[in-house]
């Protein structure tokens, strides 16, 4: 999934390349050497990404920041993704639903939260 660059911090940049940094490049779940910049990438999987642990893309502190291979990542992130994939998919199918009712009795709040 994408990242959406407006929930993060301008020097985001700078951050996720410090913590990859302490880290030596290694996923601290599984232990596989990543690749460093300028290293030609033959597999994807093993490419360094900056996880955030409570899922936060605001909480930029170091203790809330781990380096992880592409496919920890993804593991780490898939019940999170799966839960924004199925609100996003209920907020779209409300939306498109004749309203029956006036305010507030609309779409739940907890949708309409970003």
């Amino acid at each position: 999934m994408p990242m959406d660059r407006k929930r993060y911090p301008e020097n985001w940049d700078e951050i996720a390349f410090e913590v990859k940094e302490a880290a030596g490049w290694k996923c601290r779940i599984c232990k596989v050497q990543c690749y460093r910049p300028g290293e030609k990438v033959y597999d994807f999987s093993r490419v360094a990404a900056t996880a955030h642990l409570d899922h936060n893309s605001a909480d930029c502190g170091s203790d809330n920041l781990i380096c992880l291979c592409s496919s920890c990542h993804l593991k780490y992130d898939r019940k999170q993704h799966a839960k924004s994939a199925a609100k996003k998919r209920l907020k779209k199918w409300w939306k498109d639903q004749m309203p029956l009712f006036p305010p507030p009795f609309g779409l739940p709040a907890e949708l309409m939260e970003e």
